[in-house]
């Protein structure tokens, strides 16, 4: 059984490939995401429903493309179970269908279990695996993106412990229950000095809060090789590091880098992606658990492991299957297919299914005729109020109109062509064709398609044009008195222009005034004709060079003067060469300043291929 963790920094960014083709390459059987920053409404079929796994998201209610976590399973270990979140407030109601054992939550408030679910933070499923013996149990793997809480924020810091304390409630009162137990996930938390690139002194590295949780969590194997039992507290270290178990010394290991400073291509991060198992299931199942960091597309690494089992698939996959959710399963139709009235219409009946209807009929039943037009006013006015709305999917009104419309023209054309037929069959079976009204009420009803089919919309404006802008008429002034100042202002603005190509203007003229200059000797025809012009011609040309060259000496001058250009690039001491600009964004009296600094990625003090300490703040002074 293979078994895999990746923080994706959203599911719906392109990773290069197409979603299967991402999680064929990871090569799992359980694939646990988190950081999908998708809502219920934003999730799509490509993302939802992939060909050969079932899926299982949690959603965050807090907010739009915000955190959120997502288990793929293949087809072949398909979960019994599967809930949403961790204290048990959104899972289905069915006792049967529960993974159950929530703990004691006593500890914790209403409104800190609603707050704590809210964010869409955990998703869990529950498989059976049979060992070598042939020997089944079941199996919870729990899903978690635990918070992220900056030092300075002491209501997110709040959050993120309480969110580490129910976690580790339910974790073990399932443990409890009889049933192995995996967490895994983005835990946000480095446990150990070698899980960091640049630790701090002991005593402040240890001191974090959320360091103090994984050493009451996890249980160290180095420490003194007791076994506790299964049923003691949650203080006596019930689930092991399945990575350090396995590589207990290895350093480097990260699988977080900071993407802003490229710190990757040094390896200068930290390791916040663990798999957890009970020490059972990990000292006798845990064959390998390694770190790929080959694997591009986010900021963190996926972690994967195998286990020495295989996979007791269901039969059926669990109510939380995003398969089963009602824009994917067909049941829920959108706001579009309430637009019009379908219940008498019926656009595509045949020519054969219309003579047999009318046929049936045996007259022409005219309060019918009357009725069914009724009902195109209906659609008339059903189509313009609700093409001003916005449809679900997010499309402008113009858009819901013109299939509004269409729909409509289909409508009434499927029918006029219907009660056109009906009356012919009517025709030729010997039945009296001298009533007028039957043809009237036919072109009546052609002429109320056509009315139905056009497009009621205003015409396009004409352009305004540019000079309108150009001058400030007074108030009372009118339209006469307002076009005389505008062409002034056209022929003003355009006589310099003119007096600049005159030149040109005057050789095109003389080359193209006689037919005789376009001949085989097309060369000296040309030369004659510009002999032939005039001195005066010459001294304009050259005046209007040096007019042209003067102009552009000054404005080059003003612009220059106007707009002094980026500051000059520094180089930086320890690798003499270009800096980059950067600014800060980080809250506090120097929010939006800038400054310069090496460009090469950060890294360790000791690589001299990292970036150096050189910085200096861009200087205000103009």
């Amino acid at each position: 059984m293979k078994i895999l963790t990746w923080n994706i920094n959203g599911i719906r960014g392109n990773k290069g490939l197409g979603l299967k083709q991402l999680l064929d390459s990871l090569d799992a059987d359980v694939i646990c995401l988190q950081e999908t920053k998708v809502s219920r409404e934003q999730l799509d079929e490509a993302s939802a429903i992939v060909d050969g796994y079932n899926s299982y998201f949690s959603f965050s209610r807090a907010r739009a493309g915000y955190s959120g976590v997502a288990t793929f399973v293949r087809d072949g270990a398909t979960p019994w179970k599967a809930e949403d979140g961790l204290t048990g407030l959104l899972q289905e109601e069915d006792e049967e269908l529960r993974i159950g054992h929530h703990g004691d939550q006593s500890s914790f408030t209403c409104e800190e279990l609603e707050a704590l679910d809210r964010e869409g933070r955990c998703v869990m499923t529950q498989h059976v695996i049979r060992d070598s013996s042939g020997i089944e149990k079941d199996l919870v793997i729990i899903n978690v993106y635990c918070p992220r809480a900056e030092p300075d924020n002491d209501i997110r810091k709040s959050y993120k412990m309480r969110f580490y304390q129910l976690l580790q409630s339910r974790a073990e009162t399932i443990l409890k229950s009889g049933r192995h137990v995996i967490v895994l996930g983005d835990i946000n938390t480095s446990h150990r000095k070698i899980d960091h690139c640049d630790p701090t002194n002991d005593e402040e590295f240890y001191a974090n809060p959320g360091r103090k949780w994984l050493d009451g969590f996890l249980y160290d194997p180095a420490s003194d090789g007791t076994t506790k039992d299964a049923n003691e507290p949650a203080e006596h270290h019930q689930f092991v590091d399945t990575f350090r178990l396995l590589h207990p010394e290895q350093l480097n290991a990260f699988t977080n880098w900071s993407s802003a400073t490229g710190a990757r291509e040094t390896n200068y991060g930290c390791r916040l992606d663990y798999i957890f198992a009970n020490k059972n299931l990990a000292q006798h199942f845990f064959v390998q658990c390694f770190i790929m960091p080959e694997v591009m597309g986010s900021d963190h690494c996926p972690v994967k492991a195998v286990l020495d089992c295989s996979v007791v698939a269901a039969k059926k996959c669990p109510p939380l299957c995003t398969r089963f959710m009602l824009q994917f399963s067909g049941k829920q139709q959108k706001l579009s297919m309430f637009l019009i009235k379908t219940s008498k219409l019926k656009c595509g009946l045949t020519k054969s299914q219309s003579m047999e209807s009318s046929q049936s009929s045996g007259n022409c039943d005219f309060e019918s005729v009357n009725q069914e037009e009724s009902s195109f006013d209906d659609i008339k006015l059903s189509g313009e109020r609700n093409a001003l709305d916005m449809t679900d999917d997010g499309t402008s009104s113009s858009q819901t109109t013109n299939d509004v419309q269409m729909d409509i023209k289909c409508t009434a054309d499927c029918l006029v062509a219907e009660d056109l037929n009906s009356k012919m069959s009517s025709a030729s079976n010997g039945l009296p064709v001298s009533h007028k009204r039957v043809f009237n009420d036919s072109r009546k009803r052609v002429d109320t398609a056509a009315k139905i089919s056009k497009v009621e919309t205003q015409p396009a404006k004409k352009q305004s044009n540019l000079f309108n802008f150009l001058v400030k008429s007074p108030i009372g002034m009118n339209k006469e008195s307002k076009s005389n100042d505008i062409k002034s202002l056209v022929e003003n603005t355009s006589l310099q222009h003119d007096r600049l190509n005159s030149d040109s203007k005057l050789q095109t003229v003389c080359v193209t005034k006689d037919d005789d200059c376009h001949n085989e000797n097309d060369g000296e025809n040309v030369k004659a004709c510009t002999e032939a012009q005039t001195p005066e011609l010459s001294a304009c040309t050259s005046k209007t060079d040096s007019m042209s060259s003067s102009e552009a000496s000054n404005s080059t001058f003003a612009w220059k003067s106007l707009l002094k250009g980026p500051p000059q690039t520094p180089l930086c001491k320890g690798h003499k060469e270009p800096c980059a600009l950067r600014t800060v964004k980080k809250s506090g009296p120097n929010r939006g300043r800038q400054f310069w600094t090496c460009s090469r990625p950060e890294g360790h003090k000791t690589n001299p291929e990292a970036r150096c300490d050189y910085f200096v703040w861009v200087s205000n002074k103009k």
